[in-house]
């Protein structure tokens, strides 16, 4: 008999545990030409995401794998994982990457895709030349 803990499990190995291997923490929404400077300059750092999700936050992703991943892409030290671990998902909430929606509303890579989308919506971002 299958338990919601099995099916998690499931699904964790089939995104190979997406969650251990970033760390992102919400920023301001960009609004001002300092913003979406900082934005660039994130960017401009391998390894390192924008974006904002589904509900209208900016976040900032640093691709950064968990020690305690294992090969197998299971906790290595499963009874003292932290607790933001063990309350992910929330128990109403499905795993963001085993949706079939990107948890992605707008993604960002690098500071040249960040500067297009500023351009198309006609966001003045850039400095002046002095």
């Amino acid at each position: 008999m299958s338990t919601a803990s099995d099916s998690q499990t499931i699904a964790c190995m089939k995104c190979k545990a997406r969650c251990c291997r970033h760390v992102a923490l919400q920023i301001e929404t960009p609004s001002c030409k300092r913003d979406y400077d900082n934005i660039r300059w994130f960017l401009l750092h391998k390894g390192v995401k924008v974006f904002k999700d589904h509900d209208g936050e900016w976040l900032i992703e640093f691709d950064a794998r968990c020690e305690n991943l294992t090969k197998t892409h299971r906790c290595g030290d499963y009874e003292n994982r932290p607790k933001v671990c063990r309350d992910y998902p929330a128990s109403d909430h499905e795993c963001e990457f085993g949706s079939e929606r990107s948890p992605y509303k707008l993604l960002f890579t690098n500071a040249g895709q960040f500067e297009k989308y500023l351009d198309r919506k006609k966001i003045d971002w850039r400095w002046k030349k002095l």
